[in-house]
């Protein structure tokens, strides 16, 4: 209901990391708060639930792209809970996004910088291919066999 503290985020997010929840009830706790107008709490429960290494479907991962990519026309300064928030994300569904959602994170970056969070984001993101590319490299070598 975004009427969460940040100190009452921080106990539930501990509890829900030490405990085992489902994956698909992670998905679609992640699919609604993803929606949800931004908050501390939400990029405490985003980093937590992301932490998890869930294999999400990629519905959800293309929720928490939007998600980060809506923030490109908010003037405020984000604070490094949710740069830590889009971390978490980049390190664990990088090769889930496509290249398309790649360039407009890089560009979300060019809005939102963190002068040590940032630089971190962008290296993981020009390291690893895309789910397109991987598919178009899958596709070639069927055409070679």
């Amino acid at each position: 209901s975004g009427t969460c503290t940040l100190r009452e985020a921080v106990i539930i997010a501990s509890i829900l990391a030490k405990n085992s929840v489902p994956m698909l009830h992670s998905a679609a706790a992640l699919l609604k708060i993803a929606e949800m107008n931004y908050s501390g709490g939400n990029s405490i429960f985003i980093r937590t639930l992301i932490e998890k290494r869930y294999a999400l479907p990629f519905r959800v991962v293309d929720a928490l792209v939007h998600h980060f990519i809506k923030f490109r026309t908010d003037t405020r300064d984000l604070p490094v809970l949710w740069h830590q928030s889009l971390l978490a994300f980049i390190q664990n569904y990088r090769q889930d996004i496509s290249t398309e959602q790649k360039q407009a994170l890089l560009e979300l970056l060019h809005h939102h910088f963190h002068h040590t969070i940032g630089p971190e984001i962008r290296k993981l993101l020009s390291e690893y291919k895309c789910r397109d590319e991987e598919d178009e490299q899958y596709a070639i070598m069927d055409e070679a066999n």
